[in-house]
């Protein structure tokens, strides 16, 4: 909890990097979010997520059908104070997966993760 504005602040970063949607929503097929309320809907249903699964569900639409290393997954979801886990992106990775569909998100061995495109 102590890392939450740090979280809020790399979110906003991202929102703000991100070009072309002053609608505040990212779509990718079936999923959708709205950055200013950082609601999930997947098939129009909303999807409950925590801020860390916002924030790495936000960098992957963002670069959706491309490559996401795994380091700049865990800078974006974790400040230089955090120690995590030596699995604890996989427990995020896994529970996006069980939310979103187990197809989505696809493991690049040895480099990181990538939405599958559904645009």
């Amino acid at each position: 909890p102590s890392a939450l504005p740090e979280l809020k602040s790399r979110v906003r970063a991202l929102i703000r990097r991100y070009q072309g949607h002053s609608d505040n929503l990212l779509t990718d097929g079936d999923i959708t979010l709205n950055l200013q309320t950082q609601q999930v809907l997947r098939q129009s249903q909303p999807v409950e997520v925590t801020p860390k699964e916002f924030a790495l569900l936000t960098r992957l639409i963002m670069r959706s059908g491309q490559t996401v290393h795994r380091e700049t997954l865990q800078q974006d979801i974790y400040s230089w104070q955090d120690d995590p886990g030596s699995n604890t992106l996989e427990v995020h990775i896994h529970n996006l997966r069980r939310k979103l569909g187990k197809d989505r998100i696809k493991t690049v061995r040895g480099v990181g993760y990538r939405l599958e495109s559904q645009k």
